[in-house]
């Protein structure tokens, strides 16, 4: 078994008291103002004095521990989603069309619970651990936590690695999934306006149907991963809206399409945007219709250093077994705690969040997405024995 460090077991009545409370006021990105201020008093109340705020919009970094030996980042995402709650919990949100159904109240109440562990550690600590209060995770494609680097969060002290993790439905509470290499996927954002010529239904010789026209890219970009890609390769091709006209007997001059494609690897992400826009040119202009493309990278792909890895997992071994860490495979969803991975070293982990009764697992997202809170300590603890572990080890 390996050494472990936390012995200190986090208050569960005041974890789930957090997260309820930020359940029941979310924010969206951009917005997180009531939630970045209760973090910043749990902090001062913790006896945390090194605090950094409003970095990026509503960022707050706070350090705890003293100059010299191995600094290590813990990160938790502050914001919420445009969805409207559809769940009968009496800490329902209070804010209208907008809900915590990813999970981000249950991240930011462990990386708390977390704070208040490794400060009363304080005293032991043998270098520092950085809190990150990142917003925006949710504002694809630009995200929160490059605004966060480009401001300055993580330049004093500079974290020698960064550790972040996920509530995730698809395992029970008490598992742990995480791998090394490439673990989440690339996520690109496409607008797609296809301009034709419109004119009566009767007469479509006159007309450049642009409807028509969409549907033909909707097909034959669908090609693209199962002619283009090598079967081995994970990559998808999206399209989750289309717009054209205004009358059932008018043929559409415009159409507007949008959506996503998503990758697993660097050079898949160049394939695919490659012949995206091959597609769409083309097949435009042989139906005599124009497509002008917007396409925006956003988060990268996520790949986990296999030493970080390590780290989690013996955590993850001191706390939840030997058992709790099963055979995973890598997800096309994305997050854009990738991006501190493409500047340090480091990992992100899912931790089972779902309920024994499975009619209560919805996915993240879901107007009806809920975790068992029995996560919340558990969270705490794999943030700080995590961050802790890979102090100790580095410093030996």
């Amino acid at each position: 078994m390996p050494f472990r460090t936390v012995d200190i077991k986090p208050d569960l009545e005041y974890l789930v008291q957090l997260r309820r409370e930020f359940h029941r006021y979310p924010e969206r990105s951009g917005q997180e103002v009531r939630t970045a201020g209760r973090v910043y008093e749990e902090l001062q109340k913790a006896g945390i004095t090194d605090i950094r705020r409003n970095i990026a919009g509503h960022g707050l970094v706070a350090v705890i521990g003293n100059g010299g030996g191995p600094i290590v980042a813990l990160r938790a995402d502050m914001d919420a989603l445009p969805i409207k709650e559809q769940t009968d919990v009496p800490f329902l949100s209070e804010n209208d069309g907008v809900m915590h159904a990813c999970g981000h109240d249950a991240h930011i109440a462990m990386l708390l619970g977390a704070a208040k562990i490794i400060k009363q550690m304080e005293h032991e600590l043998s270098g520092q651990v950085v809190l990150i209060f990142q917003p925006a995770e949710e504002n694809a494609p630009i995200g929160g936590a490059r605004p966060m680097l480009e401001a300055g969060a993580l330049d004093d002290p500079k974290p020698d690695a960064v550790f972040g993790l996920h509530v995730w439905p698809g395992l029970p509470v008490g598992q742990l999934g995480i791998k090394a290499g490439y673990f989440m996927g690339a996520s690109d954002r496409f607008t797609i306006r296809v301009q034709g010529k419109g004119g009566h239904a009767s007469m479509p010789h006159e007309t450049i149907d642009a409807a028509l026209v969409a549907v033909q890219i909707a097909q034959v970009l669908q090609t693209i991963v199962s002619r283009n890609l090598n079967p081995m390769d994970a990559g998808v091709v999206t399209i989750g809206k289309i717009e054209a006209g205004n009358r059932y007997n008018v043929i559409a001059d415009e159409a507007i399409m949008e959506g996503t494609v998503r990758s697993l690897r660097p050079e898949v992400r160049n394939l695919l945007e490659r012949r995206f826009t091959e597609i769409v040119e083309h097949v435009a202009q042989s139906m005599g219709a124009q497509a002008e493309i917007t396409y925006q990278r956003g988060y990268p792909v996520l790949q986990n250093d296999p030493a970080a890895v390590e780290v989690v997992r013996s955590a993850a071994s001191c706390l939840l077994g030997e058992n709790a860490l099963p055979e995973i495979e890598a997800a096309l969803v994305a997050e854009d705690f990738a991006v501190y991975l493409e500047h340090f070293p480091g990992a992100f982990f899912w931790l089972g969040c779902g309920f024994h009764d499975e009619s209560k697992n919805y996915p993240l997202h879901h107007p009806k997405f809920l975790v068992d809170e029995r996560v919340l300590p558990l969270g705490a603890q794999m943030l700080a024995e995590t961050a802790l572990q890979y102090i100790w080890q580095k410093g030996r």
